[in-house]
């Protein structure tokens, strides 16, 4: 049929556990190589073009009668590859202007992880578990970008290009401990546990850019700037976290927990930047402004203490935890030496109710507050200039984000008549938020990172599914929604965006016989965001999606399945509407003892129209991408299942294929 046979591999096996007296072995092998697997756009994802290798062995073990050993090893290999073209508008406090670009990427993350756990039991009272881990990865990045900004009335007030490349590498470890001691009473037990982490990285990189400024007006060439530099950096990060618990039982169906946790994580990062001289050909003038030494230390002492009580209809527990945090950090840089210091102190509440009407209807209620310190790229004052028109710097005075959850959770199921409800609601604020703060001037945004506080995060979901005896089938609806309110500076003027979020659904599943399925769906997802600056637009993004899925079995073991999706996008940029048509089909035959084989031949995106179409509504611009994704293309599988179930209708189960384009 004319199919390169080894285009696409995915091998995949299992060997079932082998026992005898509480001793032996199970074995897994599992390879995946796959150079067209990730094809996305608007009936797949939006990942460009991607090829991903992948393999891995498990081994595990019960030693003695005492000892669950468990290993794993996995190798990877990713590949993305992306084409994409960008509009942004941005939005300052008096005007707005635009930002065309065309980006091309190409990177390849290659990695090793090696995963061990042993659950030792020592008596009928102690136990012990080690879970060590290992990891090694190498990246190689590649990136060219070709943009221009204009003003609000369209006029080029900058031209320029971006070339990057990169290299780094990195290895990791880490160390799980866990005792646990069970005492004669029920309920009263204590565990100890200790964690230790190490990671080292280092990587160098080449940066080339040239920008040529206009005078908006005039057209007339006012200045043109360049960058072309090589720069080296270099990490360690040591820390160890170790926990202390206590329970003891109270009443009859109660318990008391006492904890005591402390951590410490130190890093030091280096970074070493030089400018190409001409006059030798060499990258050997230091640039001080680029070239620092940060390290970095955060730790925490932390208590707390919980009441727990399990009653046959409902369940709960309520806790409070104090926690001191300590941020130090020292900078030492070839411009200015600063050293950073910041103390949190923090009382973090939590509880949690769950209450079952009936063995099927429950309600579960969670609050929980937590922090989020800033990390090392937020506080360190040293500018990023890998996007010479969109520069970063930290904030050494940032402080803790303090976050106060709630989440509901009802869930309603009548297995009896078919019939189920679900409802999932989530609510975040959050004080002291970090956001950016951008300072723009003659076409380049520097980016500063500051605390702002009332940021609100909600988010549900909801559905209910029931038979619908006159299609013999069921029917799903269901809808989403989701409001946030975030805030950013942008030239010392605070802007708040506001956006909404509602995406309602519907699906109908039909089983026309036995052996024909039948499904049709709907859905749209509606965007809504608007923004306190005065120069700012509202943003409206609204996409339809129609689908629908017809699967049928055929005598003597044949299946032929298909699937279309129609996407209708709108409101976007000029360019970036779009309507596109994704058509699947597949044709295959089962064979073999217990359909162990399948052959299967399946075309992806009949009509040719995969594309790639995103909208991002961000504090203060909109940005509208398009995408060049993978098309039309052909899989050739075989898959044996060494399951003596088979693989069932449409091909299901695990075992080992073999993948043609």
């Amino acid at each position: 049929v004319g199919f390169s046979f080894m285009d696409m591999l995915n091998f995949s096996g299992e060997l079932s556990r082998l026992r005898q007296g509480g001793s032996g072995g199970n074995i897994n092998i599992t390879m995946n190589i796959d150079d067209a697997s990730s094809f996305g756009g608007l009936g797949g994802n939006s990942n460009g073009i991607t090829a991903t290798r992948g393999g891995g062995i498990n081994y595990n073990n019960i030693i003695g009668t005492k000892t669950d050993f468990q290993s794993n090893y996995f190798y990877s290999y990713y590949n993305p590859n992306t084409d994409k073209s960008i509009q942004r508008q941005y939005f300052l406090s008096d005007s707005s202007y635009f930002s065309n670009q065309n980006a091309l990427s190409d990177n390849i993350v290659s990695s090793h992880r090696l995963n061990l756990n042993a659950d030792i039991i020592l008596d009928s009272f102690h136990s012990i578990k080690i879970t060590p881990s290992f990891g090694y990865q190498e990246s190689q990045n590649g990136s060219y970008t070709g943009y221009e900004n204009l003003s609000n009335l369209k006029q080029r007030s900058i031209e320029g290009f971006s070339r990057s490349l990169s290299d780094s590498r990195g290895i990791n470890f880490r160390n799980d401990l866990l005792f646990r001691k069970k005492f004669r009473r029920k309920g009263r037990t204590f565990s100890l546990s200790l964690q230790n982490s190490f990671n080292k990285s280092d990587g160098e990189g080449n940066l080339e850019s040239v920008n040529t400024f206009y005078n908006h007006l005039t057209g007339t060439i006012l200045r043109t700037d360049s960058i072309n530099q090589r720069s080296a950096n270099s990490g360690d990060l040591n820390g160890f976290t170790t926990r202390v618990a206590y329970t003891e039982p109270v009443f009859k169906r109660s318990l008391i927990e006492l904890s005591v946790s402390k951590s410490n994580t130190k890093s030091v990062a280096s970074k070493e930047t030089f400018d190409y001289n001409k006059l030798n050909g060499k990258y050997d003038r230091l640039n001080s402004l680029l070239t620092n030494d940060f390290k970095n230390s955060y730790g925490y002492l932390q208590t707390g203490i919980r009441f727990r009580t399990q009653k046959k209809k409902y369940n709960y527990s309520v806790g409070l935890s104090w926690q001191q945090a300590a941020l130090e950090g020292k900078i030492i840089s070839g411009t200015k030496d600063s050293i950073i210091r910041q103390t949190f102190t923090n009382f973090l509440p939590n509880a949690r109710l769950q209450y079952n009407f009936t063995k099927f209807r429950n309600i579960i209620l969670n609050y929980s507050a937590y922090t989020n310190q800033p990390n090392a790229t937020q506080l360190q004052p040293v500018p990023d200039n890998s996007d010479p028109l969109n520069i970063r710097i930290g904030n050494p005075d940032l402080q803790q984000e303090y976050s106060n959850a709630i989440r509901v959770q009802f869930t309603s199921i009548n297995p009896f008549k078919g019939r189920n409800f679900f409802l999932f609601l989530n609510m975040i604020k959050t004080d002291h938020k970090i956001v950016n703060n951008d300072s723009i001037a003659g076409g380049i945004k520097t980016t500063r990172p500051v605390n702002v506080d009332g940021v609100y995060n909600m988010n549900g979901d909801m559905s209910i599914g029931f038979p619908l005896r006159a299609i013999k089938g069921t029917i799903n609806l269901s809808t989403n929604g989701s409001y946030y309110q975030n805030k950013q500076l942008v030239n010392g003027v605070e802007n708040t965006s506001n956006t909404v979020s509602v995406g309602p659904d519907i699906r109908f599943d039909i089983n026309l016989s036995e052996k024909i399925n039948w499904s049709l769906g709907a859905g749209l997802n509606s965007n809504f965001t608007n923004y306190s600056l005065p120069s700012a637009r509202d943003a409206k993004y609204i996409s339809q999606q129609y689908s629908t899925e017809f699967d049928w079995q055929l005598p003597k073991s044949f299946f032929i399945a298909t699937d279309f999706t129609y996407t209708i996008n709108n409101q976007l940029a000029e360019g970036f509407n779009a309507r596109v048509a994704f058509w699947n089909a597949s044709i295959s035959k089962q064979f073999l003892r217990f359909n162990r084989g399948e052959l299967k031949l399946k075309a992806y995106d009949l009509l040719n129209q995969n594309l790639g179409i995103n909208r991002t509504s961000n504090q203060n611009y909109i940005e509208d991408t398009r995408q060049r994704n993978l098309r039309r293309f052909f899989l050739l599988s075989f898959t044996w299942s060494l399951n003596k179930n088979g693989l069932g209708q449409g091909g299901s189960g695990g075992g080992m294929r073999v993948i043609t384009r």
